[in-house]
């Protein structure tokens, strides 16, 4: 894996020198379906089909500003259109053109060579679906790896747990369940004061303590990087590192 993603990184780098380079790869036991919603600036492959195993690489151009998510459990009905048990762009389609509805999944949003700089983060605001970690190029005390990885059963609460069958597969935010202004941080409650954890934002901010969980969870989950930098984002890591560290490209 680690030859494959070197020999990616570069024909990436061989393309463009403007923006970054985002390399992302499944290592879960199921496939992957990634989304990737672009802001501003434009990425053109909004979504794609990552098996056990594969990766990856995008060209991300200078000011882009997105999102990018997995989806599971893919269904494909008679006419060919497709369906996920968790992170739907509701386009029934692989890719994913167009608006986007938020989703019960884990979130890394990024921002490439934006006013001289990159940075990201990753957000568990509308909930949980998958294990994540975002390593980046470049190491410094504001720029290194982080990363989300729970167990549904200790760390979702139950009421907002979500099923196939009997197996958990994801978990809901207490925003995205009740949209009430209390759970969604919105009217007199969109201040940092007025703002409080729920049990579910409490849950994950000691699982993730460098993942937002809710809009004034910290300070410190925005990771700002060298515009020169790349990542990788690996879905199902087999750890999380607790120590900062960085993976070498070419």
């Amino acid at each position: 894996m680690a030859g494959r993603l070197h020999a990616i990184l570069l024909l990436a780098l061989h393309l463009s020198v403007v923006g970054g380079i985002l390399i992302i790869e499944n290592k879960c036991d199921q496939t992957v379906w990634s989304v990737v919603f672009s802001w501003e600036s434009q990425i053109s492959n909004t979504g794609f089909t990552l098996r056990r195993g594969e990766s990856r690489a995008l060209q991300a151009p200078s000011s882009w500003y997105g999102i990018i998510s997995g989806r599971t459990l893919c269904s494909n009905e008679s006419r060919g259109n497709f369906s996920f048990a968790t992170g739907d762009c509701e386009s029934n389609k692989i890719e994913c053109p167009g608006s986007y509805g938020w989703s019960t999944v884990t979130y890394i949003y990024f921002r490439i060579d934006y006013s001289g700089t990159n940075s990201y983060f990753i957000s568990l605001e509308y909930g949980y679906n998958l294990p994540v970690m975002v390593v980046p190029s470049h190491s410094n005390p504001t720029c290194f790896s982080s990363g989300c990885m729970v167990g549904l059963n200790k760390t979702c609460p139950n009421k907002l747990m979500i099923y196939d069958g009997i197996i958990p597969i994801a978990c809901s935010s207490a925003c995205k369940e009740s949209s009430t202004h209390e759970n969604c941080c919105t009217n007199y409650f969109g201040s940092r004061q007025t703002c409080k954890a729920t049990l579910y934002s409490q849950n994950f901010e000691r699982a993730c303590p460098l993942a937002y969980s809710y809009p004034y969870s910290d300070s410190n989950s925005t990771f700002t990087c060298p515009n020169t930098t790349n990542y990788v984002i690996t879905f199902c890591p087999s750890s999380i590192p607790n120590t900062t560290r960085s993976v070498q490209f070419p």
